[in-house]
């Protein structure tokens, strides 16, 4: 196994614990805060916007390699 196969599957974990965590806030709104909430709050401060740019360009730039 390929260090590339090691971070793929790690992504792939990250990826699927986030679902979990998405489907546990759609069935318990009150306990657990969804995504999109979660990003709304982020996205009405400057800071949570500028976070959430650099966010996706670190995605951009380790998937596209740009």
């Amino acid at each position: 196994m390929t260090s590339h196969d090691v971070s793929i599957a790690i992504y792939a974990l990250i990826a699927i614990a986030g679902v979990v965590v998405e489907l546990i806030a759609l069935s318990n709104p009150e306990r657990v805060s969804s995504l999109g909430r979660t990003l709304g709050r982020a996205m009405r401060m400057r800071t949570g916007r500028l976070g959430i740019v650099t966010g996706w360009v670190w995605l951009g730039l380790h998937f596209f390699g740009l």
